[in-house]
């Protein structure tokens, strides 16, 4: 049983945060060990070929053995609510010897170390780990993640404003004992049902980070007071789905109607471009129209600009289903 012990003050610093390192953690689990993500696998089909398993062997040999441990200093704890890539990348190149050994002894407990952990030890011991992981992880993100990034960031944006606004009524405690059907909360300790035996104490107290690849609950326990817990983010369906065909959709014109139903969560012009296969032209043509038929707003978010349906386009896409249906 996996048991994380949370008393009411380490309760109150707890905190939210998007870690680009765990995602990427999760994702190369999934492209390894595809039956664990059913869901993702359109996604596994084609980010599989753009990663050169040569290139990455170190990182490769650490995720694709079978055991359910990945050595825990290649997701370093969020110091922030969302470090930079480089951030991450020099704290993992930065981790002390004694934390690799011992994370390499977890993960490997009695098998002997896989050639390319072995040759990489050999040449300059831990820290060479430790650096060489970090060079390798930079690949995987560009190869795996990087271009997708700002979508799936506004899942899990969406996912931490929705838990947050519920803490900032209900309190702290209702958000532990929400995070998964699996994950029980009694007050004191958040617990659930594993194959191994792990207990832990947050100090100062557990960050929480949602992700579109997990399953289930996944814990990082980089140091002995850190706790890292990622839980499958609210909304990831719409990371994965394809775009759906509104019944009806002639009334308004197939293309824009798609389009609008489409923005659940909110997406940008280059989003709904790839997933519609249409000209970044086209879709903001689009959506300027729907705009001033006051079906769509927009904002600003960072350097992207997201559009998002109105009530009034979800009662008209609604009402156009239902007469389909007649």
């Amino acid at each position: 049983m996996l048991t994380v012990w949370v008393d009411p003050g380490q309760l109150t610093r707890s905190r939210f945060a998007l870690s680009r390192l765990a995602e990427l953690s999760c994702a190369l689990e999934v492209l390894t060990h595809p039956s664990r993500a059913p869901f993702a696998r359109r996604w596994v089909d084609t980010t599989r070929h753009r990663l050169d398993v040569d290139e990455v062997s170190l990182i490769h040999a650490l995720v694709e053995h079978d055991s359910a441990y990945v050595p825990d200093f290649l997701v370093p704890l969020p110091a922030t609510y969302e470090p930079t890539l480089d951030d991450d990348l020099a704290a993992v190149a930065t981790t002390p010897a004694d934390t690799v050994r011992r994370h390499l002894t977890r993960a490997f407990p009695s098998d002997p170390l896989p050639n390319a952990v072995a040759r990489v030890l050999d040449r300059g011991g831990e820290r060479a780990v430790a650096e060489t992981a970090a060079e390798q992880l930079h690949r995987c993100w560009q190869a795996t993640l990087a271009d997708s990034w700002p979508a799936l960031r506004r899942v899990l944006d969406e996912d931490v404003r929705h838990r947050a606004a519920r803490a900032a009524r209900l309190g702290f405690a209702e958000i532990l004992g929400d995070l998964h059907p699996t994950l029980h909360w009694d007050g004191t300790r958040l617990t659930r049902q594993t194959t191994h035996d792990l207990t832990l104490e947050a100090a100062p107290g557990p960050v929480l980070t949602p992700s579109v690849f997990l399953p289930w609950p996944a814990v990082w326990n980089g140091t002995p007071t850190d706790v890292l817990l990622g839980y499958p983010a609210r909304g990831r369906g719409a990371v994965w789905s394809s775009p759906s065909q509104v019944l009806g959709a002639s009334v308004l014109g197939a293309r824009r109607v798609a389009l609008l139903a489409d923005l659940d969560p909110p997406r940008s012009t280059s989003e709904l471009a790839t997933r519609h296969q249409l000209s970044p032209a086209t879709v903001s043509y689009h959506l300027n129209r729907l705009c001033s038929d006051g079906l769509v707003t927009r904002r600003q978010d960072g350097h992207n600009v997201l559009y998002t349906a109105t009530d009034a386009a979800r009662s008209l896409l609604a009402a156009v289903n239902q007469a389909s249906h007649l």
